[in-house]
This record gives structure tokens, C-alpha cells and sequence, in this order.
């Protein structure tokens, strides 16, 4: 087996890096600029978020379907095209709200082209690497998530439209690094004829597309709380006193505990033995007990303690979500299974900001507290009923 990661992973590597430190000075500071500089709503600013994570789901869907159709060349191509026009066009007309609402919007929409692209892609030109590729483009842009946020708080408190400008600058960079990287990424499928097809929905269990279903519908409860940290707990701990720069240092914390705590995930994990289910049920508790804190937060010192222990859970269920679709994807399904766990995870922040901000707005912050809890408790019930992570031929 070879150990050594290809350079064409570790191009998809540097440019997810990034790729999320260009989103990272944006995504922090939506609802807070929507809400506070353009004077909307809290439930217009969960709308703003819903029609992003809906165009994403729509992109999600394509682009897994292109990269199965035309390959992954092409619709990488058509994809960071998209995105760098979205970049522009947020960063010229974004001080209206329906001018924010409609760039925002396309931002989802090619973000959600490019995903299933780059994790269809490093699934299959080094399948021998297991996990290893999908953990390392995690943990690249968690490395994004560190930088982005940390320069973006220092930078929305000298001024906030700066982080529009930087934006589009790191979104140019995340272009030109995909295409210069074009010639070392080989197009990895090998032709698939229809036989082949037909023969691997055949024999796919009813079993391991049931288990498939249920880590989707975990991930995506779990994508409706973890975005709440954008959203209603943003507002709730503005609200207790913690100041943008504080806020921004939460991610930052987030992201640079990802990077440096993966020697001692690493070890965890072998305990683990691949067991990718009980991955998933250790995680989801951790979550639990993250969001079991948060309540009862009463300023900066405990939101960064409940940052902490939702990171550890959450470096425990992001990579492994990929690895199972590309463990369970049949013949020319690959960018299909990526997009159908990327629609998950949008779903989640396509409804997580709209229902708590409507929730946050007519009956308070406890009754949005009470309704994530129910939500991980109903992640971790279906991470337990997963019966199999293997795909049966």
C-alpha cells in the first residue's frame, strides 16, 4: 500500500484551505450584518441563510451528478467559475438586503458544486488511502476556519465591509490554485458500462442504503445545531456580552483545535478500529454534552468551554460522514453518494437558521435550547440503528 499522499490530493488539500478561509470571513458575521447593519429581522436573516443552504442542496445535487456524467475535470471548471462570479457580485452589491439575499444565495449555490467534486475526486484517485484523504481535507479547512476567523474579527472591528473585499481576494486564490493544479488531477473513474450499473443497484442491500439514509438524516440534526453558533447563539451571546472579537476567537479555537489536537484524535481513533458507527454514537454524545453546557453559559469563559467540547465531537463525525459514502457509493455513483451527504449537511443549514429564528424570535432562546437537544437526541438515535457501513456485493 502506499502510504504517501498524492500531489493531486494534496492539491484538493491547499485549495479547500483556501476555500474555507474565503467563507470564513463571511459566514461568522451573516446574521450579524444582516441583523445589525441592515436592520432586518432575525427571521429574515434565517431566510437569507435558508435560500443559501436551499441553492446549495440544488448545487449539491448537480455537481455530484455532473462529476458522474461529465467528469470531474469539467464540472470543477464550471464550478470555481461560479464561485468567483458569486465572490464579485456579493462583494459590488451587498448593502441591500435583497441584494445580500440574492448573492448569498449563489455563493450556496456553486459552493455546492464544488464539494461533491472535491470529495468524489479524493475518494477516488487514492482509494487505498481510506479516511486519510478526507481527513486531510477536513482538517485543511479547518486550518481555513483558524485563519479565516482570525483575521476577520480583527478586521470587521476596524470595518466590517473589508470582509467582503477579503473574500473575494482568498475566493481568486482558491481559483487559480484548482487550475493550475488541472494537469495532476486525472479524471479517476474508469469507464463504467450500463451492466455495471444495473448489477451494483442489484445488489445493493436495502440494509446498507437504510444505514446510508440514517447517517444522513444524523448528520444533517447535527448541521442544524452546529449552525446555530452562526446564528441564534451569536445574537443570544452578543446579547451576554461577548464582543465580535471574542466571537471571532471562538472559530478560531474551533479550527486550530482540529489542526493541532490530530495526533490525539489519531489515537482515539484507533480504538475505534474502523468501527465507523460507534465513531459516529461517541460523537454525537459529545455534541450532547456540548449543548448541555451552552444553556447556562453566562459569558465569553463558558461559550469557549462549550466550543471546545462540540469540536472534540465534531472531529469525530465531519470526516467520517465522506468516508462512508465513498465506502458504500457503487460504480459510477461516487459524486451521487458525496452530494447526497453534503445535501444532508445543507439541509441542516438550510432549515437550522430559518425555524430557530423564527423559534428564537416568538418564544425566546430557552425554547431554541430545548429544540437542539431534541435534535442531537434524535441524530444519536439514528446513528444507533445503523445496521451496516459496508456496502454488500
Amino acid at each position: 500500500m502506499n502510504n504517501k499522499m498524492p500531489i493531486s490530493v494534496w492539491i484538493l488539500v491547499i485549495a479547500m484551505a483556501l476555500n474555507t478561509t474565503a467563507a470564513s470571513f463571511l459566514w461568522p458575521f451573516n446574521t450579524l450584518y444582516i441583523n445589525g447593519y441592515l436592520g432586518e429581522s432575525m427571521t429574515l436573516a434565517g431566510i437569507a441563510l435558508l435560500v443559501n443552504s436551499a441553492l446549495a442542496i440544488a448545487g449539491n445535487y448537480i455537481g455530484g451528478t455532473l462529476f458522474d456524467r461529465i467528469g470531474g475535470k469539467r464540472t470543477l471548471v464550471i464550478s470555481v467559475g461560479l464561485l468567483l462570479a458569486s465572490s464579485l457580485g456579493f462583494l459590488l452589491f451587498h448593502s441591500t438586503f435583497f441584494g445580500y439575499l440574492a448573492w448569498l444565495g449563489l455563493i450556496g449555490f456553486s459552493g455546492g458544486l464544488v464539494f461533491p467534486t472535491v470529495y468524489a475526486f479524493a475518494g477516488l484517485i487514492w482509494p487505498e488511502g481510506g479516511r486519510r484523504s478526507f481527513n486531510a481535507i477536513y482538517v485543511a479547512q479547518n486550518v481555513g476556519v483558524a485563519l479565516g476567523t482570525a483575521m476577520s474579527g480583527q478586521i470587521a472591528r476596524i470595518n466590517i465591509e473589508w470582509i467582503f473585499y477579503a473574500n473575494f481576494f482568498l475566493s481568486v486564490l482558491f481559483v487559480v490554485v484548482l487550475l493550475f493544479g488541472l494537469r495532476y488531477l486525472k479524471n479517476p473513474g474508469r469507464p463504467i458500462v450500463q451492466s455495471q450499473i444495473e448489477a451494483a443497484a442489484t445488489t445493493l442491500s436495502g440494509a446498507t442504503m437504510k444505514s446510508m439514509w440514517f447517517v444522513a438524516i444524523g448528520y444533517a440534526a447535527l448541521w442544524f445545531v452546529y449552525v446555530q453558533w452562526q446564528g441564534t447563539i451569536a445574537v443570544h451571546s452578543k446579547d451576554l456580552g461577548v464582543t465580535i472579537s471574542q466571537y471571532s476567537l471562538l472559530w478560531t479555537v474551533n479550527g486550530a483545535l482540529i489542526v493541532f489536537a490530530q495526533p490525539l484524535l489519531n489515537r482515539a481513533l484507533r480504538y475505534f478500529e474502523d468501527d465507523l458507527k460507534r465513531q459516529l454514537v461517541v460523537g454525537a454524545i459529545i455534541f450532547l454534552a456540548a449543548f448541555i453546557i451552552v444553556p447556562f453559559a453566562g459569558g465569553f469563559t463558558m461559550f469557549m468551554v462549550a466550543m471546545i467540547v462540540m469540536t472534540i465531537g465534531e472531529m469525530f463525525i465531519w470526516p467520517a460522514v465522506p468516508t462512508i459514502a465513498a465506502k458504500l457509493a457503487p460504480p459510477g455513483k461516487a459524486g451521487q453518494f458525496q452530494g447526497l451527504v453534503n445535501i444532508a449537511a445543507s439541509v441542516g443549514r438550510m432549515i437550522g437558521p430559518t425555524l430557530s429564528g423564527l423559534t428564537f424570535d416568538l418564544l425566546g432562546m430557552n425554547a431554541v435550547f430545548g429544540l437542539l437537544l431534541l435534535l442531537i437526541i434524535t441524530a444519536l438515535f439514528f446513528f444507533m440503528k445503523i445496521s451496516s457501513l459496508n456496502r454488500q456485493t
